[in-house]
């Protein structure tokens, strides 16, 4: 399938989103689908990036360089081992890298490719910018600032009338930017002037976290030599502490950050309001300039419809507080690291489907990119080798024979012994196995929870993104360990079960389709069907998950028709399984649209699955006349109060 790409280089992570017939959803770059912001030069010349780069940064770890893109355009370089690096070198080796590591992943180039960047940036930076992808050898079709990517995801999804007028609150990792927007009929226009501050963001509100641990044991961090690798490791491992806890403290009022000195191992307890007093003059620095943008676009802050909180740290519950303070609604986007670029490769697509239409008749459509030609650059001066595959690691055990998979699939079918249109009497699973059914144990029907749509929101509910993620089904193919099933009744009244092969499987009232894209499933009326992803292996512990506040995520396109039913289940062995009844978040999509939908695993846990025993992570029962597309399922961590996530009631 053709497909378009927008890409975000952002200061502590990198995100690229895909845009095809289907809509856009995030690429996965890595097992938490973003990539690190960061870059290891070794002392062949060699520049990885990335996952690679942390992971060849545990030999020495002086060679790896975090926060290079706030030098861009800086005429000092970067030394690294006596060596001068341009920060464009190190940008221009992550544009190149994920380029081909999407295209590597879809089997071919991507169509169009549209790059982002921040809208406080003067000329200069811009100039700067554009060498990157000259250096990269990537032909760019497009550059667009944030803000624009980030309003043009939100207008996509939410259909924002014309003439209304948005503010884009964007705290990243390291910078900050606000802008204001206006939606016309032939697109975005930006009203007033961009501000942004260039050394505000995430990593300050890390250091702020490590600044309190560092007075409660006595400055011996602080004492740390970054130059000595031993105190490197160290530092890069409290660090990684103190990020976790920043993290922590957007659901939790206490985290408790854990280390190893030289004389021993630490514990200090932060509490929230240890870190909002830290971080609130920094906070206040941002809302000062995004009332100060809003003031240049010459209208009171009244006639702002919205304001919408993007990047990573904007998921801190102080910052949706202090900008409600400005009294306009607040917005909070689905995964703020993907929001950027969700945007872009919604213009990518838009692009794509511009030239295509001319090039049927016959006339244009060749590609021009933004920037100049693409030169040899730094691929005549610095060979960089593509990145090596970085093993991930997920909660999915690969196992054992379909035989073994069937015998394990029976307890699924369990899930439909249930009223509400339903045909019990036509759900024996045992059918499958030519078992009477007199031998077999009464079910257990698992419990059905009602979800609702999540009610409109000012932000200021607790919301982060996620850090730890096992994944189902991830680039349109099922995670090792997993394999797909379809089941419904037969012409004789049977409940038979179709695996899923080559791509394709079919059953009376549902087929499936496995494509880049995602899976395709078109129920049609007659009777009940449903499609589920099963472990052929050990059970999945998602226990962690589970009590770090996470949920069962995945992005549905409403490809048309209605759903009269249309329940996720999760099972953890017969009896154990919880279903949670989405039909009307389904229906409440528009036709070609695409929703991303979060499922707290309370939902499930309150009404009795165990996560730690999972064999089935993800199922989809429906009836009706629907045609849906499901995508990117994954159970994440910490993401389980998103202000977005559907509310349950059993």
């Amino acid at each position: 399938m053709r497909y378009s790409i927008g890409v975000d280089l952002g200061a502590t992570s990198l995100a690229v989103a895909i845009g095809d017939d289907l809509g856009t959803r995030a690429a996965p770059l890595s097992p938490l689908l973003v990539e690190p912001s960061v870059a290891f030069c070794a002392s062949d010349g060699t520049i990885l990036t990335g996952e690679a780069a942390l992971l060849a940064a545990t030999d020495d770890p002086t060679r790896l360089v975090r926060g290079f893109k706030r030098r861009l355009g800086d005429p000092t370089p970067i030394i690294v081992g006596g060596v001068g690096i341009a920060p464009e070198a190190l940008m221009a080796a992550q544009l190149r890298d994920v380029v081909a590591q999407v295209a590597e992943q879809q089997g071919e180039a991507p169509e169009r490719v549209v790059l982002t960047c921040p809208a406080a940036w003067g000329p200069y930076r811009r100039e700067h910018f554009a060498k990157v992808a000259e250096l990269s050898g990537v032909a760019i079709d497009e550059i667009v600032t944030d803000p624009v990517a980030t309003a043009t995801y939100v207008s996509h999804e939410r259909r924002l009338e014309e003439g209304a007028v948005l503010a884009v609150f964007d705290l990243g990792g390291r910078t900050f930017d606000a802008t204001v927007l206006r939606m016309r009929a032939d697109g975005l226009e930006v009203l007033g002037n961009p501000e942004g501050v260039e050394h505000l963001g995430g990593d300050d509100f890390d250091d702020a976290v490590r600044g309190l641990v560092d007075q409660r044991v006595g400055g011996r961090i602080s004492a740390l030599d970054a130059a000595n690798p031993h105190d490197a490791a160290t530092l890069a491992t409290i660090d990684a502490a103190c990020t976790s806890a920043k993290e922590a403290l957007s659901v939790r009022e206490e985290a408790v950050v854990r280390m190893v000195l030289d004389d021993g191992e630490h514990e200090v307890a932060i509490t929230r309001a240890d870190l909002e007093r830290s971080i609130r003059p920094a906070v206040g620095l941002a809302v000062a300039a995004l009332l100060r943008t809003i003031d240049s676009a010459g209208i009171d802050a009244d006639a702002v419809d919205t304001v919408i909180l993007a990047g990573g740290s904007s998921r801190i519950p102080l910052v949706a507080e202090e900008v409600a303070t400005i009294g306009r609604p607040v917005t909070a986007t689905h995964h703020p690291k993907f929001t950027v670029a969700l945007g872009a490769a919604e213009r990518a697509r838009r692009l794509a489907g511009e030239a295509a239409a001319p090039a049927a008749d016959g006339a244009g459509g060749d590609r021009v990119p933004v920037t100049s030609a693409p030169t040899r650059g730094l691929a005549a001066t610095r060979r960089t080798p593509r990145r090596p595959r970085v093993q991930r690691t997920t909660a999915i055990v690969a196992g054992v024979a379909l035989a073994a998979i069937v015998a394990v699939a029976i307890v699924v079918a369990t899930v439909l012994g249930r009223s509400g249109g339903i045909d019990a009497a036509g759900t024996d699973a045992n059918a499958v196995t030519g078992q009477s059914a007199e031998a077999s144990p009464s079910p257990s029907v698992p419990p059905t929870v009602t979800a609702s749509p999540a009610p409109a929101t000012s932000g200021s509910e607790d919301a982060l993104e996620a850090t730890t993620a096992a994944p189902v089904l991830t680039g349109g193919s099922s995670t090792s360990g997993l394999a797909w099933f379809l089941q419904s009744n037969d012409e004789s009244g049977a409940w038979g079960l179709t695996p899923l092969e080559s791509g394709e499987a079919s059953r009376p009232h549902l087929a499936l389709t496995q494509s880049d894209g995602g899976l395709r499933a078109r129920w049609t009326t007659g009777g009940p069907a449903q499609l589920y992803a099963q472990t052929t292996g050990d059970a999945i512990d998602l226990g962690e998950i589970a009590d770090d506040g996470g949920a069962l995520v995945f992005d549905v396109t409403h490809n048309g028709g209605t759903a009269e039913l249309l329940e996720i289940a999760a099972h953890c062995g017969y009896p154990c399984g919880v279903s949670v009844d989405m039909t009307e978040t389904i229906n409440g999509i528009a036709q070609g649209a695409t929703q991303h939908v979060i499922i707290p695993a309370e939902c499930f846990t309150a009404a009795g699955l165990a996560p730690e025993a999972i064999d089935t992570p993800f199922l989809a029962l429906g009836s009706g006349d629907v045609d849906l597309t499901f995508s990117e399922i994954r159970w994440e961590n910490l993401v389980g109060a998103d202000p977005s996530a559907v509310r349950c009631a059993t």
